[in-house]
């Protein structure tokens, strides 16, 4: 196969004009369909380097996932370490391929008019394409995309920033890449059967990712309910209360909690606090189980199951959903793109990734074995009632705030400078903390109803990797490397190994998504006849 030469553009240095992602709200101006004026910043300095990056991305992949791992791995068996190990490098080619693609594109926006690649690999451009961060544009009506970029009046070290929405190209996140490749791109030699100026409109595939990229965040935060759930029970007593009741106070602490909006300019200090005290509830289940003690159990509940005595359609559907979930528990490429605008150099970005990938792959393994043979289903469980078991719950109550409100602050920025803003009713139009009050509130609700409507811990990691997970991390980085090469998406192209290699990433994370999704689905439906209807106590 061809080496894919790295792109030397300027935009890789970020020297051009950088873009900040929907996800972090800042003080700017943009114009809206009404007129309106608000603002927004990019902070970000783009100094990260190798190591801190490698950090950042261990702390948004190393979650409550590991609570489910160890579980995981013993539905699976010998298989379940195979495909654990083996999806490390997976993933690293799916992040490297999105990166390449990245290049790409950045590449295009800064007006190219042949991409630096080889033959068969990346095709030239042969358009030359202006990109719509050139330009001062100081009247928002004067802007291409006037109906959606927030243009950034004041700089920040010598560089023009701007927002941009739902509708306008960057590479950020992965709505911005997929509307470069499928609608802006595409767009350049659009004409209107009517003979008219309008735009074309957006595609469904940036429709589909944009569900898809909300979806994860939310399932995410229903997950990480869930989990506080447990931790508020435990610090209480779960004979005192119940799952749905200690639920409510975990959505109204987090409700709480999301309304410090300036919490996104702490994520990096956050995200080490999190990741610390998850380090600690998981140390203290692995010492409960190398010290034999009995893991906890509500006394009106059995958890234990026996899958040895399981059907065999039973345990196909159990070993499905343990797929999904580590799907769940590797996928590294949700923020991959967010963190590696962070970089004074791009370039570097993928071996961040590896490093990241090799470190919680390594932890993943270790803490899988020292498990043993017989991990509860949620690793939390191994820490036996008591005082310790308090103790525990409150690291897992740090853990998972801090968590919960970097997530939904960012998702509720995204929100609120996508649409939200222009919600008029009851003056929320000119009340902007009243505005992030109701959007906070609407986001902690749904979370809530999420975990209580999937009230068992494996089955809802199992759901979000299999939803959303496998999709983003694995699929999307595919197709969009091959829509760069072009060639089919789910056909053979041009027949070289780079082509193969790609169709290969396709094919196998369709039928990962395919299998996840059923076990998923299926072992909730089995867990509700079995463990208990939605909102029930325990």
């Amino acid at each position: 196969m061809q080496e894919l030469p790295e792109m030397s553009s300027s935009s890789n240095n970020n020297s051009s004009a950088t873009a900040r992602t929907a996800l972090t709200q800042r003080p700017s101006e943009n114009c809206d369909d009404a007129g309106s004026v608000s603002s927004y910043l990019d902070p970000s300095s783009n100094d990260l380097t190798v190591w801190p990056g490698a950090a950042l991305i261990v702390a948004d992949c190393m979650g409550t996932g590991i609570l489910a791992l160890p579980n995981n791995l013993k539905i699976l068996g010998g298989f379940g370490f195979f495909f654990l190990i083996a999806n490390l490098p997976i993933n690293y080619y799916a992040g490297d391929i999105l990166h390449k693609a990245a290049n790409y594109v950045e590449f295009r926006l800064d007006g190219k008019d042949e991409t630096p690649v080889e033959k068969d690999d990346y095709k030239s451009v042969s358009t030359s394409i202006r990109s719509a961060l050139s330009g001062d544009w100081n009247n928002c009506d004067d802007h291409p995309y006037s109906d959606s970029m927030r243009i950034e009046k004041g700089r920040m070290n010598g560089q023009e920033h701007h927002h941009y929405g739902i509708d306008t190209p960057h590479t950020f996140d992965f709505i911005g890449i997929t509307y470069s490749l499928f609608d802006h791109f595409e767009s350049q030699s659009y004409t209107p059967n009517d003979g008219s100026d309008r735009q074309r409109r957006i595609s469904k595939p940036t429709w589909l990712v944009t569900t898809i990229y909300y979806a994860n965040i939310i399932l995410v935060l229903g997950n990480y309910i869930l989990v506080m759930s447990h931790a508020v029970a435990a610090m209480i007593g779960e004979d005192r209360i119940c799952l749905p009741t200690a639920g409510i106070l975990a959505s109204t602490l987090m409700f709480a909690i999301s309304q410090l909006r300036t919490m996104a300019t702490l994520g990096r200090t956050a995200s080490v606090i999190s990741l610390l005290s998850l380090a600690v509830v998981v140390l203290q289940c692995l010492i409960a189980i190398q010290m034999g003690h009995e893991s906890f159990s509500y006394k009106d509940k059995n958890d234990i199951v026996d899958y040895d005595n399981l059907t065999f359609w039973q345990s196909m559907i159990s070993q499905f959903s343990a797929l999904s979930s580590i799907g769940f528990a590797v996928g590294s490429q949700k923020l991959f793109l967010n963190i590696r605008h962070e970089f004074s150099n791009r370039n570097q970005s993928p071996k961040s990734l590896a490093i990241a990938l090799f470190s919680f792959g390594t932890i993943y393994v270790l803490v899988c074995i020292l498990a043993s043979s017989n991990p509860p289903s949620f690793l939390f469980d191994a820490v036996p009632s008591g005082l310790q078991r308090r103790f525990a719950g409150f690291f897992l109550w740090v853990h998972v705030a801090v968590s919960f409100a970097i997530n939904s602050q960012a998702l509720c920025s995204s929100l609120d400078r996508l649409k939200f803003h222009r919600v008029t009713i009851f003056g929320l139009g000119e009340s902007h903390r009243a505005r992030w009050a109701v959007l906070t509130f609407l986001v902690a609700t749904s979370s809530y109803f999420i975990a209580n409507a999937i009230p068992f811990f494996e089955d809802l990691v199992a759901l979000i990797g299999a939803v959303t997970s496998v999709p983003l991390t694995l699929l999307l980085p595919a197709l969009y490397h091959r829509k760069v090469i072009e060639v089919p998406m789910f056909w053979v192209g041009t027949g070289t190994l780079n082509d193969f290699s790609s169709l290969s990433l396709v094919l196998f994370s369709s039928i990962f998504l395919v299998l996840g999704v059923f076990g998923s689905i299926s072992s909730i439906q089995m867990d509700w006849s079995n463990h208990g209807s939605p909102f029930s106590c325990h």
